[in-house]
């Protein structure tokens, strides 16, 4: 297996696992992550997922350039694009976080650039070496200027140069640095902050999100009304309500199963 998968209280754990070549990313990893996203969307008890990578040296490197990428030879195939694999788009509506430990390279990136939170250990290092072996950062082209400035995310993907962690905190690219040891504590915590939320809140709110990069603010309020009536009908509200009333924390257990 490429990657390893740990369900607990809500909160589903991928673990890239191949420290031997700095997790890169091979075909069955690509099919793996996509699948285990597929897996967390149709789960019931998962809230939150996270990412990370086995051992202290790669979150990911990136695609396996001697499995990947293999240049011409073989015949040309060609279907309809469709967002079929992570890489090309395919996500979940429950909210992912990236803990970062070590380098989070091209594909390895691209990775990261999928989920909603990303923190990172102090040894932390981010690139898009694509342009120097004349390879394109295809899905973080489109997403990366959509996180960071246009400016700071040009000079990434054209000179292909590195940056370490705190570069990476100034810019935007990720929200916090977290010693190595408290990483995954923290990326847990975060995790169990936005499970014990209202579940319907949540992957509402993240849509609205992703909707509104792209919307007009017309079509972003129409959205946003369509949501609230839906919401408004939850017992998930009812039960928010009840708590702000009480002065007490939401149980939202009753409707997700999760204690």
């Amino acid at each position: 297996m490429a990657i390893i998968i740990d369900r607990e209280d809500g909160i589903t754990t991928i673990t890239l696992n191949r420290p031997e070549v700095m997790n890169a990313l091979d075909p069955q990893a690509y099919a793996e992550i996509t699948g285990a996203f597929q897996e967390i969307e149709r789960d019931p008890g998962t809230r939150v997922g996270i990412i990370t990578g086995a051992g202290d040296r790669a979150f990911t490197a990136g695609a396996d350039l001697k499995l990947m990428h293999t240049g011409p030879g073989g015949p040309v195939e060609w279907a309809p694009w469709r967002p079929d694999r992570w890489d090309f788009g395919a996500t979940t509506s429950k909210p992912l976080i990236a803990a970062v430990n070590g380098y989070a390279l091209a594909g390895g990136l691209e990775l990261a650039l999928v989920c909603d939170i990303r923190i990172a250990s102090p040894n932390a290092v981010f690139g898009t070496p694509e342009v120097k072996w004349n390879l394109l950062h295809g899905y973080g082209a489109y997403q990366l200027p959509r996180i960071i400035s246009l400016s700071y995310a040009m000079e990434m993907l054209l000179t292909g140069e590195f940056i370490d962690a705190d570069t990476a905190l100034r810019i935007g690219l990720i929200s916090r640095v977290v010693p190595a040891a408290e990483l995954m504590t923290e990326a847990r915590r975060l995790a169990s902050r936005i499970r014990d939320n209202g579940p319907m809140a949540v992957r509402m709110t993240k849509e609205l999100v992703q909707h509104g990069l792209s919307a007009s603010p017309e079509e972003h309020f129409r959205l946003m009304r369509e949501y609230y009536d839906r919401i408004d009908a939850t017992p998930e509200q009812a039960e928010g309500l009840s708590a702000f009333r009480e002065k007490r924390r939401p149980d939202y257990s009753e409707t997700t199963g999760i204690r």
